[in-house]
Parts: structure tokens; sequence; C-alpha cells
């Protein structure tokens, strides 16, 4: 047997959790556990974990019992138990900005708002580990996404959700045989169909290139290619052409229109401070305190997976001069002044 890897799959205890889009995480490690008949498995380390053989590799499958919000706990007392290298661990969680039904494996990322991973982040000092995104998509009109992400899966959702959890049992089985870049090329999209996607999505990406081309100052080709760019998974592209189109927007007089194209760039990478801080001032400008102060804690949040604690701090004090009394803000300058005490004791 080979050194052993350990796949976390994120989730909460407790029956009322059991089927809710936040325990999807949990669902993968269910379906690994059954293929490889491996029981009830063992408490240890505050965590529910089996050990198995997979594809020639050693796994402790693991699922965190500690919430959500604290599943870093966990899994840094697991690797740091067993002597497991960060480059061997994957972490199976459900993911907002992915859309519902798709998949995306990746070497390494940021947290993207994703409490769980948030915490692994913080508590390995490190966001260089694999993960498997499991879409679930936005949520509806103006729901809130804890809400959202809360909700018991039903119907036609809870069926393609369980057929997403088959195929995320296969990637990680891919993964642990041939590596992350046969697993993405293998597994990251929409199913087992999405291959005979691309070639008509690619024909049709060509001929929105040439139309924006024949016509660079018509926002309607821009807006298009954009959109098959995403279906393509070329993000770097489509966040260079929202800004574009901001760019022509805003020549037309359309401000708002090209601040929306603006905030959709910034969705896609929210890495891009400087432009989420001309988004935070335009809100400003127009006497939206709410949304300057939301896109300030975006800033926050980002800097927080950088593991950037002083930039954090300093984006939260940009929302607290905004409004003093905005109390995400202020819980988030509570858990970073926590965080900073932590880090001077040790």
């Amino acid at each position: 047997m080979s050194e052993l890897h350990v796949i976390v799959g994120l989730g909460n205890p407790g029956p009322k959790y059991e089927n809710t889009r936040h325990n999807i995480g949990w669902w993968v490690i269910d379906e690994l556990v059954r293929r490889y008949d491996l029981g009830k498995g063992r408490k240890e380390k505050r965590a529910q974990t089996w050990s198995a053989n997979i594809r020639g590799q050693g796994v402790k499958l693991v699922k965190p019992l500690t919430f959500m919000n604290r599943s870093g706990e966990a899994v840094r007392s697991l690797l740091d138990y067993f002597k497991v290298p960060i480059g061997r661990l994957m972490v199976v969680h459900d993911d907002l900005d992915t859309p519902f039904g798709e998949l995306r494996l990746r070497q390494a990322g940021g947290h993207g708002g994703q409490n769980g991973l948030r915490s692994i982040v913080q508590h390995l000092g490190s966001k260089d580990f694999a993960r498997l995104r499991f879409g679930i998509g936005r949520p509806p009109g103006k729901m809130d996404p804890v809400d959202y992400v809360l909700q018991t899966l039903r119907g036609d959702d809870l069926i393609l959700a369980r057929e997403l959890t088959d195929r995320a049992a296969d990637a990680v089985e891919t993964w642990l045989q041939d590596g992350i870049d046969k697993a993405m090329s293998a597994h990251n999209g929409a199913g087992p169909n999405r291959r005979a996607q691309p070639v008509n999505l690619q024909e049709q990406l060509e001929i929105a290139r040439r139309a924006h081309e024949l016509a660079p100052d018509d926002p309607k080709p821009l807006s298009k290619l954009i959109s098959l760019q995403k279906k393509l998974g070329m993000l770097d592209q489509a966040v260079d052409n929202h800004l574009l189109l901001a760019t022509l927007l805003e020549a037309e007089g359309a401000a708002r229109l090209a601040v929306a194209e603006k905030i959709k760039a910034a969705t896609i990478n929210p890495g891009l401070v400087d432009l989420q801080h001309e988004i935070a001032d335009w809100y400003l400008n127009h006497d939206n305190k709410k949304k300057a102060v939301s896109r300030m804690l975006i800033i926050a949040d980002y800097f927080l997976g950088e593991n950037d604690v002083a930039a954090a701090r300093a984006a939260v004090a940009e929302a607290l001069a905004i409004n003093p009394q905005h109390p995400k803000t202020l819980e988030m300058q509570k858990a970073l002044a926590e965080t900073a005490t932590e880090n001077e004791q040790n």
C-alpha cells in the first residue's frame, strides 16, 4: 500500500442537515464507503473516518464532526496525526459559484466564501491542496445563500444531485489513480455528455469572436462571446471581456449596465481588488452604503483566503468607516482580532 491520501467531505452532523446542499461533500464520502463496503468506520480526531485501499492507494475517508465552520480543526488534527502532507489531501465541498450539475476539480485555490474550506485554509496555513467543487448554483431571486445551502434537496434537484454524487466519487478515484490533471480533464464539466458539447460550442465561439471583430463597438456580439467563454470554462478571457463590455457601455452612457459588467468580472475573479474598490466607490457615490459595505467584505474575505490578515483587517476598517454598526462587519472584526491574538500566542 502506498503513502496515505486523505479525502475530506464537508458537511454538518445531525439528521436535519442530512439532505441539504451543504452536506453534499458527505454524500460523496458515503458513496465511496458504499462502493468499497467499508462499514461504519470509526471516530477519531473529531471526525468519522474509514480506511481503504482505492485504486492502489492507501486512503483515509473523512467526515469532520466539528460542524462546517470548524472543519479545519479536524482536518489539521488528522493530517498531523497521520503525517500526511497537504499534497495528498482532497476536499470535496458544495460550491455556489459552480453551476448546479457541474464538477470542478482544482489543484489549489481560495475558499470562495465556503466556510468549511475557509476554516481548512486557516488551520493548515495553506491553500495548496486539491479540492473537488460540487456545483449547487446560486440561490434564486433574493434568497439568502445561508438559507439556500441549508435547504433540503427534493424532486428533480435531489435526483440530479445524486447523479452528480456518483460522478464526484468517480472523480476522486481518477485523482487517486492518475493525478489531478487527468482527473480535471476527465471530470470537469456538466456530465457524461459534455464531450459532445464543446465541438458545437467551439464553433459558436468562433462565430461570436468573428462577429465581435467585425463590430468591435457593438455590445451584443461581445455579450454572446462572454457567455460562450463561460460555458467553455474560459474564465480569464470572460473577465477581460466583461471589462471591455463595461468600457463600451460607459461610452454609450449606460453607467449602471457598465457597473453590472464589472460586478460580473469581480464575481469570477474576487482577487481584482482595485476593481472591487471601484465598485464600492460607485455604490457610495450613489448613496448605497449597504452594497458598498458588502463589497468591502468581499475584499476582506478574499484576503482571508490568501492568509493576508492585515489586508483583511484594513478592508474591514474601510467597511466600518462606511457603517460603524454593520453587524456582519463587526463580527468579522471580532474574528480577525481573535485570529491575531491566537497568532501572537503561537
